[in-house]
């Protein structure tokens, strides 16, 4: 095991923590909203942390830009979505070539992760936790390819059941897997269901 913080990026500079694995598989983790206080230490974003680097993943935590030790300021998710992007470079010019790479993200990193999968190719799988329906559309998932997880709370209210029922249904994906958690958004308690659940599926 290899633990070390990392600075990410050239226009901006992100700062993230990076957990080596041996193997050739990473996963990128995006966490929630900057301003309500979203950050790389989150307890979800932990929790996914945990699930990946305990089934062999090297894993890549980052701030957004304006968080944190990362440099710039909130952009509304444009310019998150290219810290994305560069998070996703890194990792991949650490694992090296033939790597299998996950995008994670809960909540507003949920959303800003879908949006920035189209512009970057070799992502295998999406793991989404609490996409926040009451705040953005489902529209950015109709070219989403590949695998996809789901993790939803059942009582919560920023990221209805709903919603994520109906996408759900309608995604043409040959592989798909969704989990309800009896929680809100914040899963606070739930965390090791969160875990579990990637330990299953990945």
């Amino acid at each position: 095991m290899s633990t070390k913080r990392v600075y990410i990026g050239s226009k901006v500079k992100l700062e993230g923590i990076l957990n080596e694995q041996k193997s050739k598989k990473g996963v990128v983790i995006c966490h929630p909203h900057p301003l309500y206080g979203g950050s790389m230490h989150n307890n979800v974003v932990n929790a996914i942390e945990k699930g990946f680097y305990e089934s062999d993943y090297t894993t890549l935590k980052f701030n957004f830009r304006g968080v944190g030790g990362s440099n710039g300021e909130y952009e509304e998710g444009i310019g998150e979505v290219e810290d994305v992007i560069s998070a996703v470079e890194f990792l991949k010019d650490t694992l090296k070539d033939g790597a299998s790479i996950v995008l994670a993200g809960y909540s507003f990193g949920a959303w800003v992760a879908v949006r920035a999968v189209r512009k970057i190719e070799g992502i295998d799988s999406l793991f989404i936790v609490a996409y926040p329906f009451s705040f953005y559309d489902s529209s950015p998932f109709k070219h989403i390819k590949g695998k996809i997880c789901f993790i939803a709370g059942k009582y919560d209210e920023i990221a209805p059941v709903e919603p994520l029922l109906n996408l759900y249904r309608e995604l043409p994906l040959i592989e798909k897997n969704l989990k309800i958690i009896e929680s809100d958004h914040f899963f606070l308690g739930r965390e090791d269901e969160i875990t579990e659940f990637i330990k299953e599926v990945f």
